[in-house]
């Protein structure tokens, strides 16, 4: 069901670039931000949003690349241990959130 669905949607892009559709868009040719928060699980996205929006976390996306290497830090198991993706999100998350904390003192 979910190939049908991409080929569909893809003849369809196509067919749209074949007509010239997306000429002149405003954005063209330049990437798309994407701001959504699909990388944290939904039961965290709303106190991420609060944090965020209260100040409390970096608003720096470039700070947080510099931070990510020290997700070693952190006990992340290996691959070949069975861990949720939840799970594994909501450690990166809270460990944002500690060193977030750690850089607003």
């Amino acid at each position: 069901m979910r190939d049908n669905f991409d080929t569909l949607a893809e003849r369809r892009i196509q067919e749209a670039i074949a007509r010239g559709e997306f000429k002149n868009l405003r954005g063209e040719g330049k990437p798309v931000r994407i701001n959504g928060l699909y990388f944290l699980p939904q039961k965290l996205r709303a106190a991420y949003t609060v944090l965020k929006n209260s100040g409390y976390l970096d608003k720096d996306p470039q700070e947080n690349k510099r931070l990510q290497p020290m997700g070693e830090e952190f006990n992340i198991p290996k691959m070949n241990t069975s861990i949720s993706k939840q799970e594994l999100s909501a450690k990166v998350f809270d460990h944002s959130v500690m060193m977030d904390s750690l850089r607003k003192r």
